[in-house]
C-alpha cells in the first residue's frame, strides 16, 4: 500500500510539472520586444526608462516607457508626456500622442512622437513626463533625448505660410517587391500644437534614375487618408538601388510645392 501511495504521489508531481511547463510555454509565446535604451532618469526613488525600436530620429518614433522601484518593474496608473525642443531663444513641441499600455508587453507604456528636427547646434530635445504611480503618488520630470537626422521627414508651406510636416512612415526599410507605402502628415497650429491632417489628396511618383537621362517608375497605388493623419497605399519596387519618391499635397484645391524623398531599396 505504501508503494502505491508513493507511485500516486510521483504521478501527481509529474502532472503538476507538465501543467507548469504548459503555463510557461503559453507566457513565452508572447512576442518579445526588441528594444534599445534611449535614456533613464530617477525621480523620488522611481526609475523611469525610455526605450525604442531604433535610435530616435527625425520622423515617426515608437517610444516605450518603463517604471521601476527598488529594481522591480511596477505598472503606473497613467503616464502623460510632452516632447520639447529648446532652441535657446524659443521652445516648441512636436506631433505626438499619449502613452498607453503596450499590447506587446504590458510592463511598458507606448506612444509615438514625430521629431521635426534633429538635436544639435540648433537645439536639444527633452520629453516632459508626469506619472501616477500605483499608490496614487504623482512624479514628474524630464528625460533628454538625442535625435538624429533622417531622410524620413520633410516639410512644405502653402501660400499662407502654413507648414505641413510629411513623415515617411512605411516602408521603414524598403525592399524589392511589394511594400506598404504610408505617410503621416501634421500641420502646426502653434508652437505647442501639431494636429494631424486628414483631408489632403496625395499625388506620389516613385522614380529610379538609371543615368544618362534614362530612368523608370514602378507599380504603385497612391496613398489615401485612413485617419489620424495616415495616408496608406502600396508600392512594388522592381529593382534595388537608389530611388526617389516625389509627393505633392493638394489641400482645399491648393496644390502645394513638390517634395522629394531619396532612399535606398535593398534586394530581398
Amino acid at each position: 500500500m505504501n508503494m502505491l501511495k508513493l507511485w500516486g504521489y510521483a504521478a501527481l508531481l509529474a502532472i503538476l510539472a507538465i501543467a507548469a511547463t504548459s503555463c510557461d510555454t503559453t507566457d513565452n509565446n508572447k512576442p518579445e520586444l526588441e528594444l534599445i535604451p534611449v535614456n533613464q532618469v530617477t525621480v523620488d526613488g522611481y526609475t523611469i526608462s525610455l526605450e525604442a525600436e531604433k535610435e530616435p530620429e527625425t520622423g515617426a518614433n515608437t517610444l516605450y516607457w518603463k517604471l521601476e522601484q527598488n529594481g522591480n518593474i511596477i505598472t503606473p496608473q497613467s503616464i502623460s508626456i510632452q516632447p520639447m525642443m529648446d532652441m535657446g531663444d524659443m521652445m516648441h513641441s512636436a506631433p505626438y500622442n499619449q502613452p498607453k499600455t503596450a499590447e506587446e508587453d504590458d510592463r511598458y507604456f507606448k506612444n509615438m512622437a514625430v521629431f521635426i528636427m534633429p538635436s544639435g547646434s540648433m537645439g536639444s530635445w527633452t520629453i516632459n513626463f508626469e506619472i501616477t504611480t500605483p499608490t496614487d503618488e504623482m512624479i514628474s520630470g524630464e528625460i533628454p533625448v538625442e535625435v538624429a537626422s533622417s531622410w524620413k521627414l520633410t516639410s512644405v508651406r502653402d501660400d499662407n505660410d502654413k507648414v505641413y510636416f510629411i513623415t515617411w512612415y512605411a516602408p521603414q526599410k524598403p525592399v524589392t517587391g511589394q511594400n506598404d507605402l504610408t505617410f503621416l502628415i501634421h500641420t502646426r497650429e502653434s508652437m505647442m500644437n501639431f494636429p494631424a491632417v486628414e483631408d489632403l489628396v496625395l499625388d506620389v511618383y516613385p522614380y529610379m534614375d538609371m543615368g544618362g537621362g534614362s530612368g523608370h517608375s514602378t507599380d504603385f497605388t497612391n496613398p489615401v487618408a485612413t485617419g489620424d493623419g495616415f495616408y496608406e497605399g502600396d508600392i512594388n519596387y522592381s529593382m534595388s538601388g537608389t530611388w526617389t519618391t516625389s509627393v505633392v499635397l493638394v489641400a482645399a484645391n491648393d496644390t502645394l510645392p513638390e517634395v522629394v524623398f531619396e532612399y535606398s531599396v535593398q534586394a530581398q
